[in-house]
Formats: structure tokens, C-alpha cells, sequence
């Protein structure tokens, strides 16, 4: 069995034989490139002296020689300094510079495109060389390039920390030396490894770090930091050499040292460096953390870190510098207590001002004017990552002095890097975010624990959130209001930003508003609320109408802004109204304020606004659906004049009014949805009326009768037929489309409901002691004859064959139910169902069917329609169908000879109007007979 020793000897020699083997064959293969550059240059010079001496003798060089002159080597001329190492004094002033994105050659130095190589260009590439710029690598290099100048290099790097590694293992295993030596040793491995990557860089300047070739200098470098910052880390943790505070002094060290080495040696010792920079303080461990170390340390590596990536145009290292640095917000959050107030106070103020002078001033020309900056939304949102963790600082202060000016200070912050640097005009929507949060937040006790699947129903917390301290959080809310809307107003009128500034100036305090008005015990300043809102709504729309006038119609994003403000106008409004107004009244108010937004479109062409009417429009439908009565209770039995008029006539006229202003501009789906609900509730009024009176106020009752059935049936052909009539005039697609679904719903209530359903000969419902003014009247011919003339309305629009058949059919049905009912009626009132039917009855039925048949014939050949023909042929063949089978075995006497008599005489007079009839059809000069149809 082998020992340790000899196991970690078995182990090392064939690896440093390896490496050792693999290092002489790059040097071979370095060799043969030198031997090869040496004989072309020794080619160069004779045929250089060949030509020198020809001249001295006077003869011309050879025609192939001037031909196939050969290349010279281009001269090693020195390189120019590095557009990054370039001091911020000698930059351009920055109002002069051309604005860029952030993090490009442009927005650093002006003249990087015309000395900048593309390697440099790449940002963040770990490719970058550094120091001095270098060609790209041509091509993906051979098999041969990347095992001697990469693969090997790589390898090499780690075997010389594993090297050290297991060096440090033999001397713990073997005890050869004491801990102290072992970390000196240590320290002074790392510092070898970072002398011979410093002279390695400062000899080979011209070798170039490409795909195919590693950064051997760098490597070496990085070997050499890992290495000391293990020592460091062996000292303390396994050693115990040093406290906790040298170790973090000294760690911290490294980390920072490895940050800036990476000016020499390039992006992968930055990134080790970042790492080791945040992740650092985790590895040093103490029985009593203190946060006073930890605040300074992060925001000096975070000031470090951005620095660098402002020099080098890292933005991979700034974006994560800045998500270390929120990271460690919630760290030290959670670390602090009341008595760290201050310290987390100074750290988040530090981190977003660090953030807004590395990501925003020295990155873009301030000019509050510039629209030719494009919006960046990565430094926007790590603008409000670093604002956010303001909430967690107004728990722990309890809302105290600290944390409140804390809070104003990053609200105002965000609000004037928006305003003067456009790029980030995003920022002022996460200034009226955390605005609305710190007021939602006010004086809840929210903890990591309170964030539970319970936590709504925690007693504490949703007894905090309905009993806040009146004033001072009315106050508390006025204050952040008033800032958002101020800073909104100045921004909108100079930012370029003004739709994000417009955004924030009004959804936020609007936000704040709903929040105070939801949390707030409400007994007693219902008019308070309302009188601010309504408040708010005056003010936004003067903020509209000074806009409109100030500025220009080129100003950028300058229609944005003013839809926020009329947006903002109308919530307000909206919301004053619901605050004050009864439901009734809500309507009616809701319904008004859409004709107002389009009279105001008709003057300010604002497209929004239509849009905006459609909301209203919306709210005011949700507003009914919830209570369809509109005054609940309080409605009353009183018919026609009550709350259902009001509150359903009203907006029908608004909403009318509304479709004939949007109209003016043209027709679009929200002047079609306007016209559709005008129409809608046009019908719904008089239906609800109906409902209301028929059942004594009770809106509960179901329909149930012929009364209330047939007013509705009427109501629906008259809604039909008025809708053609319009769609007539206005050429409306609404109309159009309305006119035949009413049509087709009406069509079916009569043919289930009020033909069989509701028939009150099957119902038994009193239909009234008149004859002929009674529910039939109604129920039955008034339908007819509006059928009727929706019939002969459809063939002159062409409407859908079914549609026409439809029509005409239920009218001669409703005729003849009519007249069927009536003599019932006339032997058997106000009940239909009682009593049988006696012979006299039976002949009228066919007396009266007849002559029913008679008149259809008589007003076919008058208005030469063809389809009342058919119907009056219909009817007399259901009359002589009756005779021959119900009169001839039920009748007796004298009313079965008067029934047979006169169906003989009717059949034989309608025989002969045909004939004559057919004889003036086939006359010469009746071309157009009384038989031809006029449509």
C-alpha cells in the first residue's frame, strides 16, 4: 500500500510530466513559426540587396521583379492608446457629445469608431483583450491552434492551482510546516502568479487574445487571485489566524485589487473579481454581524464595479454591479433593525444615486428637450429595483423621520432623472408605484412572515389596513400626491419624457386617492372624498386644455401626454360622482359624462377619447347590471314616473347624443357600440316600464301573461320597424343588424309564447268583459297589422327570403287566431276556457272564417300581392275541411243547412271573381293583369 506522500507523488509527476510535455511542445511549434518568419525575412533582405545593387550600377530591375515584387513586413509601429484608457478630462463636454444607448463607444468617447478595433466593440466580451486595441481573429483556427494556444493554456492555469492546492494538503497532511507558514507560502504563490502574468502581459504586448489563442497573462492572473483570496480565506476560517474584522479587511482587499487588475487583463478577472467582491462577506463569518462594515464595503465595490464598466464599456459589468447591489438591499434589510435606520437609509440612498450618476448622467447629455434618445428600459427598471427597497426601510422605521424623508427623497430623485434625461423617463412610473405601495403600506405591520397564504385574513393586518391614523395618513397620502402630480405637470410642459411624466402626474395621485379612500373610515367624509375628487378632475382638465396650448403639435409624445390627463380628467370625475351620487343618479351622471367626452373629441382630436367614452359607457352598463332597478328599494310602485325612466331614458339619450358626435368625425366601433347601446336601452326603457306597471312594482315577477307578453311582442315589431327606418336614413350596419335580431326574437315570442304558451283559451286568463276592446286587441291584431307592414317594409330592402316568409305567415296566423278568439270571446267572457261550444258557435266559427278568407282575397287583388291570395285560399280550404268534418257530423238542424249554404255561396262567388278575373288577365290590352304581383 502507498502512503500519502507517495500517493500525492504518483499523482503530481505524471501531471507535471504532462504539462511540462505539453509546454514543450508549444514552444516546438513556436519555434518552427520563428524559424519560418526568419528565412522569409532572410529572402527579403537578399533580393532587397540584389535590387540596391543593380541601381548602383545603373540597370533597371527586371521586368519580373517590378511584376512579383515581393510583400515587406509591415513595420511594428507603436500602437494608439486605448479609446477606454482615455481620462474623463479628455472626453468631449457632454452637452456636445452625440447621444447613445448606454454602454457604447459613442455615448463614451466620441471618436472610438474612427480608433477602436472591432474586438473593443464587443461589449462585455470575454474575448476583449486588454490594453492596447488588436485585430480580430481570422477564422475558427486548426485543430493544432487551439490545443498550443488555448486548450493548453487553460489547463495549464489550472494546474497551477491545483498545484498550489495540493502543496498547501501534503504540508497540512505531512505537518511539514505551521499554519502561519502555510499562508505565507500561500500569499507568496498567488503574488508569484500575478508577477509573471504582469510581466508576461508587459513582454508580448503584440500577442493578441483571439478565439483560437487564451490570454495567458490573464490566466495567470487569475490563478494568482484565486489563490491569495483561498489563503486569506484559509487564515481566517480554518486557521483562525485572524479575526473577522482583518479578514474582511483583507478578502475585501483582493476582491478590489481583482477588480482592478481587470483593467490590464480583461473581462473574466473582472468577473471573478465582481464575485468575490459581493459574495465575499458571506464567507466571513461572526458571532455578532454588524451592518456598520457591510454598508460602506457594498457601496464601495458598487462604485468600484461601475466605474470599471464605465472605463471599459462593460454593460454586462454594470447590470451586475446594480443586481448585486439590489440583492444586498434585501440582505441588509433583513438584517437592520430600528437602530439601523440610518445606516439602510444611507445605503439605499447611495446605491440609487450611484446607480443614476454611472447608468444615466455620465452615460447620456442631459436636456430635458432631447426627443433623439431612445427609451432604455434595462436602466429604468434597475432605477426602480434600486427605489423599491425604500419600503422595506419605512417598516422597520415604523414611518418615523428617517424613512419618510428617505422615501421623498428617492420619489424626487426618480422624478427629476425622468424629467432631465428622457432615456429613463420610465423612471417616474416607479416614482407613482412606490408612492401608491408606501401609502397602501402606511403603518401595516408587513414582515417576511406576514406574507403567508393567510395573510388576508390576519386580524392584525387587515385591522391595520381599515384603522389607519386618520390625519396623518391623509396628510402622509396629500404629501406624495402633490409631489407626483407637481412634478408631472413641470415635466409634462419641458420633458421629452412627457408621456411617462403625464403617466405618473395622474395615475398616481389617483392611486394614492383610491387607496386613502379605501383604507380611510369613510363615516362622515363621503363629501370630503367627493369634493377632492371632483377637485382633481377640474385640475386635470385645466392640466388638458393648457397642454393642448402649450405644446407643439411636433412636440414628442406629446398626444400621450394629453389622453393621460383627459383620461385622468374623466376618472376623477368618474369618481366624485360615485363618492356622491346615489345609484340613480351615478347613472344618469355616467351616462352624461360620455356625451361630454365626445363634445370634447369634436374640438380635440384626441382618438383616446372615444375609446375612453366606451369605459364610461361600460361602467355606466355595470353600474345597471348590478342593480336593474336602478333605486333598489326605493323605486316604488308608482308607474311610468319613477327612477326605471330616468334612469333608463336618460342614457339613452346621452348615449344617442354620444353616436351623433362621434359621428361627425366618422364611424368607427366606438360611435358602432354607442349607436348599439342608444338602441339597446331605447328598448329596454319602455320594456322595463311595462315590467314595472303590469306587476305592481314588483321587477321580480316572471312574464306570465298575455297583457304584459303581448306589449312587449309590440314593442319589439315597433323597435324592428323604426330601426329599418333609420338604418334607411343613415345607412348604419348597427341598424341594420339590430332591426332583424329584434325581428327574429319577436318572431319567436309570438309563435311559442303568445300563440300557445299564453293563449288565454288555454290559460283561462280573463281577457275583459269588451268585445272587441280586450287583451286579444293587443295580444293578437295590433301584432298582425305591425307584421304586416314589416313584411311589406322587408321586400322593399330585400331582406333574407326566411325573414319575409316569417313575417307574412305569423300576421295571417295572428289574423286568424284573432278572429278564432273573438267568437269565443263573444259567447264565452272574459274566460276562454269555459264553457263548450254550442252550435251557434260552431257555425260562427265558419261564418267568420269565411269572411276572413273573403277579405284576404279582397286585399290580394287590391294590392295585387299574391301571398294574401295564398293566405285567403288557405283559410277557405280550412273552412271547407271544417264543414265536411266537424259542421256535417256536429251541427243540426238549421245551423248545419245555414253552414253548407253559405260556404256553397262564398266558393261559388270566389269562382267567379277568378274567372273574370282570368278573362281580364288574358285581354290584349290588360298586358298587366290584377293577377300580377307588384313586388
Amino acid at each position: 500500500m502507498f502512503d500519502d506522500t507517495a500517493l500525492a507523488l504518483l499523482i503530481l509527476i505524471p501531471l507535471a510530466v504532462t504539462v511540462f510535455s505539453i509546454f514543450g511542445f508549444v514552444g516546438w511549434l513556436r519555434t518552427r513559426k520563428l524559424r519560418e518568419r526568419s528565412g522569409l525575412l532572410e529572402r527579403e533582405l537578399r533580393q532587397v540587396r540584389e535590387r540596391l545593387a543593380m541601381l548602383e550600377q545603373g540597370q533597371p530591375p527586371r521586368r519580373s521583379e517590378q511584376q512579383a515584387a515581393p510583400e515587406r513586413p509591415a513595420p511594428l509601429s507603436e500602437p494608439e492608446s486605448s479609446p477606454q484608457a482615455k481620462p474623463w478630462a479628455t472626453a468631449e463636454p457632454q452637452a456636445e457629445r452625440t447621444p447613445a444607448p448606454a454602454f457604447t463607444e459613442k455615448s463614451r468617447v466620441p471618436n472610438v469608431a474612427a480608433t477602436a478595433t472591432p474586438a473593443d466593440k464587443v461589449i462585455g466580451s470575454a474575448d476583449a483583450p486588454p490594453g492596447p486595441a488588436v485585430p480580430e481573429s481570422s477564422g475558427r483556427g486548426s485543430i493544432e491552434d487551439k490545443l498550443g494556444g488555448n486548450w493548453t493554456v487553460w489547463i495549464g492555469g489550472l494546474a497551477l492551482v491545483l498545484g498550489g492546492v495540493f502543496l498547501v494538503r501534503y504540508s497540512i497532511e505531512a505537518g511539514l510546516l505551521p499554519p502561519v507558514v502555510r499562508v505565507l507560502m500561500g500569499g507568496a504563490f498567488a503574488l508569484l502568479l500575478i508577477g509573471l502574468g504582469e510581466i508576461m502581459r508587459r513582454r508580448m504586448p503584440e500577442e493578441p487574445a483571439t478565439k483560437t489563442h487564451a490570454y495567458i497573462p490573464g490566466i495567470l492572473t487569475l490563478a494568482g487571485v484565486t489563490s491569495a483570496f483561498a489563503s486569506a480565506y484559509a487564515a481566517h476560517a480554518l486557521y483562525g489566524l485572524i479575526g473577522p474584522a482583518a479578514a474582511f479587511v483583507l478578502m475585501g482587499a483582493v476582491a478590489l485589487l481583482t477588480l482592478a487588475a481587470s483593467l490590464l487583463h480583461g473581462p473574466i478577472i473582472a468577473s471573478v473579481g465582481l464575485v468575490a467582491s459581493y459574495g465575499m462577506p458571506f464567507l466571513v463569518s461572526s458571532d455578532t454581524p454588524a451592518m456598520t462594515p457591510l454598508v460602506p464595503y457594498v457601496l464601495f465595490v458598487t462604485l468600484a464595479s461601475y466605474a470599471l464598466a464605465n472605463l471599459r464599456l462593460w454593460r454586462w459589468l454594470a447590470i451586475a454591479a446594480a443586481a448585486a447591489t439590489v440583492f444586498w438591499a434585501h440582505i441588509l434589510s433583513a438584517m437592520a433593525g430600528p437602530a439601523d435606520t440610518l445606516l439602510l437609509a444611507l445605503y439605499d440612498l447611495g446605491a440609487l444615486g450611484l446607480a443614476a450618476w454611472f447608468l444615466v448622467a455620465t452615460l447620456y447629455p442631459r436636456g430635458a428637450e432631447r426627443d433623439d434618445q431612445k427609451p432604455d428600459w434595462i436602466v429604468s427598471a434597475i432605477l426602480a429595483a434600486h427605489a423599491l427597497p425604500v419600503l422595506y426601510l419605512l417598516q422597520i422605521d415604523f414611518f418615523s423621520t428617517v424613512s419618510v424623508a428617505t422615501l421623498f427623497i428617492t420619489l424626487a430623485a426618480l422624478l427629476v432623472l425622468a424629467c432631465e434625461w428622457p432615456a429613463v423617463g420610465a423612471a417616474a412610473i416607479a416614482a407613482a408605484v412606490l408612492g401608491a405601495l408606501a401609502h397602501l403600506t402606511f403603518e401595516v405591520p408587513l414582515g417576511p412572515a406576514s406574507f403567508a397564504p393567510d395573510m388576508a385574513a390576519d386580524p392584525v393586518i387587515a385591522s391595520a389596513l381599515l384603522n389607519p391614523e386618520t390625519q396623518t395618513y391623509l396628510h402622509f397620502g396629500l404629501a406624495i400626491a402633490a409631489l407626483l402630480a407637481i412634478a408631472g405637470f413641470v415635466g409634462t410642459r419641458r420633458s421629452a419624457a412627457r408621456w411617462a411624466l403625464a403617466a405618473a402626474g395622474t395615475a398616481g395621485p389617483l392611486a394614492v386617492f383610491g387607496v386613502a379612500y379605501l383604507r380611510t373610515d369613510t363615516a362622515g367624509l363621503e363629501v370630503m372624498f367627493g369634493i377632492t375628487a371632483l377637485a382633481m378632475g377640474a385640475g386635470f382638465a385645466a392640466a388638458t386644455a393648457r397642454f393642448e396650448t402649450w405644446l407643439p403639435r411636433q412636440a414628442a409624445t406629446r398626444d400621450l401626454a394629453v389622453a393621460a390627463y383627459a383620461i385622468a380628467t374623466i376618472a376623477a370625475l368618474v369618481s366624485g360622482m360615485a363618492i356622491l351620487l346615489e345609484e340613480g343618479w351615478l347613472v344618469v351622471g355616467l351616462a352624461l359624462i360620455t356625451t361630454g367626452i365626445a363634445w370634447v373629441e369634436t374640438r380635440k382630436e384626441l382618438p383616446v377619447l372615444r375609446w375612453l367614452a366606451v369605459a364610461v359607457a361600460a361602467l355606466c352598463g355595470y353600474v345597471i347590471l348590478r342593480e336593474p332597478t336602478i333605486a333598489g328599494d326605493a323605486l316604488g310602485t308608482t308607474p311610468v314616473f319613477n327612477w326605471l325612466l330616468y334612469g333608463y331614458s336618460v342614457p339613452t339619450l346621452a348615449f344617442a347624443g354620444t353616436a351623433w358626435l362621434l359621428a361627425r368625425r366618422g364611424k368607427d366601433w366606438p360611435q358602432a357600440i354607442f349607436e348599439a347601446l342608444a338602441t339597446g336601452f331605447a328598448l329596454a326603457t319602455p320594456a322595463m316600464l311595462i315590467h314595472h306597471a303590469m306587476n305592481g312594482g314588483d321587477m321580480q315577477a316572471s312574464v306570465d301573461t298575455l297583457a304584459e307578453s303581448s306589449l312587449l311582442t309590440l314593442l319589439g315589431l315597433a323597435g324592428a320597424i323604426a330601426l329599418q327606418m333609420l338604418n334607411e336614413r343613415s345607412e348604419s350596419k348597427v341598424f341594420e343588424f339590430a332591426s332583424q335580431l329584434i325581428g327574429v326574437i319577436s318572431f319567436a315570442m309570438i309563435a311559442q309564447v303568445d300563440l300557445f304558451i299564453l293563449n288565454p283559451w288555454l290559460t283561462g286568463e280573463d281577457i275583459g268583459t269588451g268585445l272587441l276592446f280586450n287583451v286579444l286587441l293587443p295580444g293578437y291584431l295590433l301584432p298582425a297589422l305591425l307584421l304586416g307592414y314589416l313584411y311589406r317594409q322587408s321586400l322593399q330592402v330585400e331582406r333574407h327570403p326566411f325573414y319575409i316568409l316569417a313575417a307574412g305567415l305569423l300576421a295571417v296566423v295572428l289574423v286568424f287566431a284573432w278572429a278564432t278568439l273573438e267568437v269565443r270571446a263573444f259567447f264565452h267572457r272574459p274566460r276562454l276556457d269555459l264553457g263548450a261550444i254550442g252550435d251557434s258557435e260552431l257555425y260562427t266559427y265558419s261564418l267568420v272564417w269565411l269572411l276572413l278568407g273573403i277579405a284576404l282575397l279582397v286585399a290580394g287583388i287590391t294590392t295585387r300581392s299574391r301571398a294574401l291570395r295564398a293566405a285567403s285560399g288557405a283559410v277557405v280550404a280550412l273552412t271547407v275541411g271544417k264543414a265536411f268534418l266537424i259542421d256535417m257530423s256536429n251541427l243540426t238542424g238549421i245551423w248545419r243547412a245555414l253552414s253548407f249554404i253559405g260556404l256553397g255561396v262564398v266558393l261559388i262567388g270566389i269562382g267567379a271573381l277568378y274567372q273574370r278575373l282570368l278573362r281580364q288577365a288574358d285581354s290584349p290590352s290588360r298586358k298587366n293583369g290584377a293577377l300580377e304581383d307588384e313586388a
